[in-house]
C-alpha cells in the first residue's frame, strides 16, 4: 500500500497539537497545522478505512503501534499510528469496531482527536458519519472494565482480536508499506490529503 503521509498522534506532549507528521528518521515529527490560521488539524473528513494493523517493536522503546489507514476522497492513504493500548488507539477501535457493526466499512467519516486536560494530556479520538458518533458500546464496556482492572495484558489481546476482525473484513492480509515522503508542507483547512 503507497502512503503519502505517516502521521503520529501526540508526539509532543506540551503542544496543542494532536497530529505530527513523520519527515524522516534524522528530523524530528512536526505538527500538522492549517495554513491560515497556523492552528492545529484535530480532524480528518470525507475519509474511509482502508487498512488497520499493528506493528511491533517499533522505534528505540521497541513500542507496539496501531496503525490505521485512510483514504481521502482524492485517493490518497494516510496511515495513522498511536500505541496500541492508548486511550486515543482504545477510542478509535471502540469507533471503528462500531463502523463495522453497524455500517459497511466502505463508509467515508470524519476521525476527530483531540488532548485530554489532564496531567498527561492523553490523546482521545471519535468517528462520526455526519452528526452520528459511531462506536461499539460492548467494545467501549469491556475496555473500561479492563482499564479500571489495570489488565494491560488483556486490553492488548482484545485490540488485536478487534484489529485480526477490522483485517479481515477489509480482505487485507500482510501488506509492504510504502511511504512516499513528499515535501512537508501545511495542510489546507479542509484537508482532502
Amino acid at each position: 500500500m503507497d502512503v503519502a503521509m505517516m502521521i503520529g498522534v501526540g508526539l509532543v506532549k506540551d503542544s496543542d497539537a494532536v497530529f505530527f507528521q513523520y519527515l524522516g528518521e534524522d528530523q524530528k515529527p512536526r505538527a500538522l497545522t492549517i495554513p491560515t490560521s497556523g492552528k492545529p488539524v484535530y480532524k480528518f473528513q470525507n475519509v474511509r478505512l482502508v487498512g488497520v494493523d499493528i506493528a511491533e517493536d517499533i522505534g528505540e522503546f521497541k513500542s507496539t503501534k496501531l496503525n490505521v489507514y485512510l483514504e481521502s476522497s482524492a485517493g490518497n492513504v494516510v496511515l495513522v499510528t498511536s500505541g496500541l493500548t492508548t486511550l486515543w488507539s482504545q477510542a478509535v477501535m471502540t469507533a471503528l469496531m462500531g463502523l463495522y457493526n453497524s455500517y459497511d466499512l466502505d463508509t467515508r467519516f470524519t476521525l476527530n482527536s483531540w488532548k485530554g486536560t489532564s496531567k498527561m494530556k492523553p490523546c482521545f479520538a471519535n468517528v462520526k458519519i455526519g452528526e452520528a458518533k459511531v462506536s461499539d458500546q460492548m467494545l467501549y464496556d469491556q475496555l473500561s472494565e479492563l482499564r479500571a482492572d489495570r489488565a494491560t495484558d488483556k486490553i492488548t489481546a482484545v485490540l488485536r482480536d478487534s484489529v485480526d476482525i477490522l483485517r479481515h473484513a477489509l480482505g487485507v492480509t500482510e501488506a509492504e508499506v510504502v511511504v512516499d515522503a513528499a515535501p512537508a508542507e501545511a495542510l489546507p483547512e479542509d484537508i482532502d490529503f
